[in-house]
């Protein structure tokens, strides 16, 4: 769950906040949200602690078209959409620490309000998707084992540099305490808080991997809920405690709207000589990330074609490996493309679009589950306020988002309305060579 979203997305929150303490307060709301979203979806985890995630939750309260819009959202935003950001910033990180690569790009061209552009940051982005994807290819154990080993010293190194940071580094707490409080009743503040949760939410994406990944996990009757749960808490916590250093680094000014906030703050901290250790520190926790959302989002794929409502290629699993193999290149491939929208602030309020609007109506399956008759052991804490949190803020975010940055927010939805004319177009192919198989018979 612990992201590498934490070393961009607060430069963007500067910008759109202008305000410090605005920042930390949409920090720790979206923690909170991915609380109340952890225990809500931990309900239906439970019953059917099966690959898919949210594609299964769907697809058993409502009804297999819209089951098949969220794994369509998943595989054309939310999870690769999100791979495609993770390799953008890879690839910025990897021009900082190696500067003899030559920097390029291409001419701009807009395309429905979104700037399209290729440049060295994209070529040196794909390096990671096709490693990874590939690793994935040799099924679930070698990618967690990889997956471990990020984890482990991406926690051990955030913690040091937490640690280190507040003892030993340059901090100037003059940086955020003389920064006047905002009118947190005004309107224009609570609008830019909205927006501010919109990168937050990416950052805390991790919060439901695991129920991709269900059908994998040991005893998930009992690690689901536990992990998701106590991964909240924890990671809200490592992530307040990232931005006040980096608040305290260097002046608002020097960070606002720069997506390399952390390497920024590191080298205030500890100084130029050190800057290679810490933006390579930095790289590795983007690969972390990149690595995981790709082992959970070909299970979606994967799921949905063994269920029939997608292309049968996809249910295909390697005979050796034990690996959906089409479904995990086939994401790589969707991850390339996205690779060619200039910036990744455009990609991150696209992606969060797409995936509020679904998230809505999976935060609410425990009501339909309950009133279809599905008995769980789980109880939800405080049922049912966790769940109307969630949804009600989760909507007042899109407002917000269709305000103020109406483009982006439009490709969100007519990517996952795009849903609709491809299911029926499957369903329609998969009736057709039904009653061609019946006439040859």
């Amino acid at each position: 769950m612990v992201g590498s979203g934490i070393f961009f997305t607060s430069g963007f929150l500067l910008k759109e906040t202008g305000n410090p303490w605005i920042v930390l307060l949409c920090w720790g709301i979206g923690g909170f949200l991915a609380l109340c979203g952890s225990i809500t979806y931990a309900y239906a985890a439970r019953l059917l602690p099966f690959a898919g995630g949210d594609y299964v939750y769907l697809k058993v309260a409502y009804s297999p078209l819209l089951a098949f819009m969220s794994g369509w959202s998943s595989l054309l935003t939310n999870f690769s959409a999100c791979i495609s950001v993770l390799a953008l910033a890879f690839g910025k990180y990897i021009l900082l620490l190696f500067p003899s690569i030559p920097v390029w790009s291409s001419s701009t061209v807009s395309v429905l309000g979104v700037d399209l552009q290729i440049s060295s940051a994209t070529g040196i982005g794909i390096l990671p998707i096709l490693f990874f994807s590939a690793l994935n290819f040799f099924g679930i154990k070698s990618a967690v084992a990889v997956q471990n080993l990020f984890a482990i010293i991406k926690i051990i190194g955030l913690f040091l540099f937490i640690t280190l940071g507040f003892t030993l580094g340059n901090v100037q707490w003059s940086y955020l305490l003389e920064t006047p409080f905002p009118d947190f009743l005004s309107l224009s503040t609570q609008s830019k808080i909205l927006i501010g949760i919109v990168p937050v939410s990416f950052s805390y994406l991790g919060w439901n991997m695991i129920t991709y990944i269900a059908e994998e996990v040991k005893s998930p009757e009992k690690n689901l809920v536990r992990s998701a749960i106590s991964a909240c808490f924890m990671v809200t916590g490592l992530y307040l405690a990232l931005n006040v250093l980096f608040l305290v680094s260097a002046p608002s000014s020097e960070l606002s709207g720069k997506d390399g906030i952390g390497a920024i703050a590191f080298e205030r901290l500890f100084g130029a000589d050190l800057a290679i250790i810490t933006t390579g520190f930095i790289t590795w926790v983007i690969l972390g990330s990149l690595s995981a959302i790709l082992i959970g989002g070909s299970r979606v794929y994967f799921a949905m074609a063994r269920d029939g409502a997608f292309i049968e290629a996809f249910s295909k699993v390697h005979p050796k490996h034990h690996s959906p193999y089409v479904a995990i290149f086939f994401q790589g491939f969707i991850a390339i493309l996205f690779l060619c929208v200039k910036e990744i602030e455009s990609l991150l309020y696209m992606i969060t679009c797409s995936i509020l609007i679904l998230s809505c109506l999976t935060a609410a399956t425990p009501f339909r589950f309950q009133k279809l008759g599905y008995v769980s052991d789980y109880k939800i804490p405080f049922y049912p306020i966790p769940i109307l949190i969630y949804i009600t803020a989760n909507l007042a975010v899109m407002a917000i988002l269709f305000y103020e940055k109406p483009a982006n927010a439009l490709w969100g939805l007519m990517i996952t309305l795009s849903a609709i004319p491809v299911y029926y177009g499957l369903h329609l192919q998969k009736k057709m060579i039904e009653k061609q198989r019946e006439l040859v018979a």
